[in-house]
């Protein structure tokens, strides 16, 4: 009985997460009334650094405790989510650019009409595919690091007009959905902290 529930939730969460995903695809965000001015990001230091730099920590945190940890099972799956997410965040950018909902074009990027796939964003799926897989594989308390860096992550990518609101919640989105499908727990990390700590 227990395993069903666990299912069920693991399922609805799963579909809320795809209706998430749907929503945010097809939402008809009004380019001319929300991003006809730009936000200057690159005069941001946050911004140009979240960008420059710091984006790439949820890619390196988890490929060096896997390589730290001699964890093959996990460079596996790293490497499972990292072909399937290029395809799950590359296909759609390419298959949805000239989708027209409601007059907005979702290929469409804040900087000029005739920008191109923008729907999803590829840096908040590297992102988003990054901290899950660090969060459920080796520990939650990692989620004070690199779940901070995918909300920055999205906020530079809207900050710097490369992608709608949208476009930023859909990548992270799909990088989450990519990421649990291939990604199991490893207690290695989680016992060698708590050896660590019990000294």
């Amino acid at each position: 009985m227990a395993l069903f529930k666990q299912d069920f939730v693991r399922s609805k969460r799963w579909w809320i997460a795809i209706g998430i995903l749907l929503c945010a695809t097809f939402y008809p965000t009004d380019l001319e009334a929300h991003y006809s001015e730009s936000r200057n990001g690159r005069d941001n230091h946050l911004v140009v650094g979240v960008e420059e730099y710091g984006r790439h920590l949820n890619t390196i945190i988890p490929i060096v405790i896997a390589i730290a940890l001699r964890d093959v099972g996990g460079l596996k799956q790293a490497a499972a989510i990292v072909f399937t997410g290029i395809v799950a965040s590359h296909g759609p950018k390419r298959l949805l650019n000239d989708v027209e909902v409601m007059g907005t074009r979702l290929g469409e990027r804040p900087k000029s009409s005739d920008s191109r796939h923008n729907m999803p964003s590829g840096h908040s799926t590297l992102a988003s595919a990054g901290a899950y897989y660090t969060v459920r594989r080796y520990s939650h308390w990692l989620g004070l690091i690199v779940w901070p860096v995918l909300f920055l992550t999205m906020y530079a990518r809207f900050m710097l007009d490369a992608h709608t609101v949208s476009a930023t919640i859909a990548g992270a989105m799909t990088g989450i959905l990519v990421a649990a499908l291939f990604t199991r727990p490893s207690f290695r990390f989680r016992r060698l902290m708590v050896t660590l700590l019990a000294r």
